[in-house]
């Protein structure tokens, strides 16, 4: 049985970023045993969005890149994230538009379980399959 293990923000960006050789290193080792089956690495939705809002803000990636690469994380075998598929629709909404990747994911949540948003955001509207309700 596999080790599981929670990991931060601060260890996917280095792994993604390489911009700090110790810790580039010793992340990478870790994805490697998570790819040989020997850890299961688990990514709360929390730090999925606090990894695009890091690159997105800080290191000014393209959402492009930023969606393709976490989407390709999250979808590795020894990767575990709950609700992947619509994480995976979140991240692909945030590459398509200019929205914020919460507000994506949110709106990918409402579609996958046909429930409206409440808000008065009107980027929700941009989402043809998403029902927005105020009361």
């Amino acid at each position: 049985m596999s080790k599981r293990k929670l990991v931060d923000t601060n260890l996917i960006i280095r792994h993604l970023v390489q911009d700090h050789e110790r810790h580039a290193k010793l992340a990478g080792r870790l994805f490697d045993a998570c790819d040989r089956g020997e850890v299961v690495i688990v990514v709360l939705p929390a730090v999925l969005a606090e990894c695009v809002f890091v690159l997105d803000s800080f290191y000014q990636h393209p959402r492009g890149d930023i969606a393709s690469a976490l989407g390709t994380l999250i979808s590795s075998p020894g990767v575990e994230i709950n609700e992947e598929a619509i994480h995976l629709d979140a991240l692909d909404r945030y590459r398509k538009s200019k929205v914020h990747f919460v507000d994506c994911l949110i709106a990918a949540t409402a579609s996958a379980e046909n429930t409206p948003v409440a808000t008065f955001d009107q980027d929700f509207r941009k989402f043809a399959d998403v029902r927005v309700e105020t009361q």
